[in-house]
């Protein structure tokens, strides 16, 4: 599959970019919120740039789907430039207390200055940034210890930002995910429509689903055996196995044809929900 570019900035996330600055001066801190599975490549760049000039801590998400061995090698990478960033698996850890220690040394001027002119101690007030469907609301609803905001297995589900008390001092502003208006890196295109970031709707379904049976074939194979009870994938043709799916599961057209389009649809979202086992797709080497 050959792209160029890709060209993907719904209104909300223009509107969410352009009062990027404003938000910036109400907060002492910004959480940007990474895909475990793909660090860099769910990292955008032009957000990056724009948050530079506050203190930030990363935060892996996702990390009970990532390839364990491989987000280890990215949290050395990240520590070695001069990065130090909190790994979460929010499906059995509580974040509170492991994001509140983390962003504690970051707040030691603001917590000097409350000292110094005899202050209480303020609330401190947090940006959550990321793109979409990076797992941005499923923290901050860990964080809280309820529902506050809303999360699903789609991007585009937060559409304005909105402030939410936290036990304790912390206050939280949550925000659009927002997508850099085009991407002329291939690869990380491709990374984002597999983890569900950019729309389905984007790029063909068949040839995403071709691309992730690629890559899985070549560095998961046992990812694919296990689920669909294919033997020796390596000798297997992508269509085959998207046929295989289709019957398995009984995506028929008209006529008694594999329905290779729904079959490639199941393989991404067996990816996205973790159904293959823990995969990465990117490491810091090749990334």
């Amino acid at each position: 599959m050959e792209i160029d570019s890709i060209h993907h900035f719904p209104g909300h996330m223009q509107k969410a970019f352009r009062s990027l600055e404003r938000l910036l001066s109400l907060v002492d801190l910004v959480v940007e919120i990474v895909d475990a599975r793909a660090p860099k490549a769910t990292r955008n760049p032009f957000l990056r740039e724009a948050i530079s000039k506050k203190k930030s801590l990363v935060v892996f998400s996702k990390t009970d789907l990532a390839d364990p061995s491989v987000t280890k090698l990215w949290a050395a990478k990240a520590k070695a430039d001069g990065n130090d960033p909190v790994l979460l698996d929010l499906s059995k850890e509580k974040a509170l207390p492991i994001v509140s220690k983390a962003i504690e040394p970051l707040l030691k001027a603001k917590r000097e200055k409350e000292a110094r002119y005899g202050m209480k101690r303020q609330k401190s007030r947090l940006l959550v940034v990321g793109i979409p469907n990076v797992g941005k609301s499923t923290l901050i609803n860990n964080l809280a210890g309820s529902r506050r905001a809303k999360a699903a297995n789609r991007p585009g589900v937060t559409r304005s930002e909105q402030w939410i008390n936290l036990p304790g001092d912390l206050m939280l502003l949550d925000t659009p995910g927002i997508l850099p208006s085009s991407y002329d890196d291939a690869r990380a295109a491709l990374r984002l429509s597999l983890l569900g970031s950019i729309s389905e709707q984007v790029l063909p379904i068949e040839d995403l689903g071709r691309v992730l049976f690629g890559f899985i074939k070549e560095n998961y194979p046992s990812a694919l055996s296990s689920r669909y009870g294919l033997e020796d994938v390596s000798s297997l043709h992508a269509d085959f196995v998207l046929d295989a799916i289709a019957s398995s599961r009984g995506f028929l057209l008209p006529g008694g044809n594999k329905d290779r389009e729904k079959a490639a649809l199941a393989l991404l979202k067996d990816f996205q929900a973790g159904k293959l086992g823990r995969i990465s797709l990117e490491r810091p080497d090749d990334a």
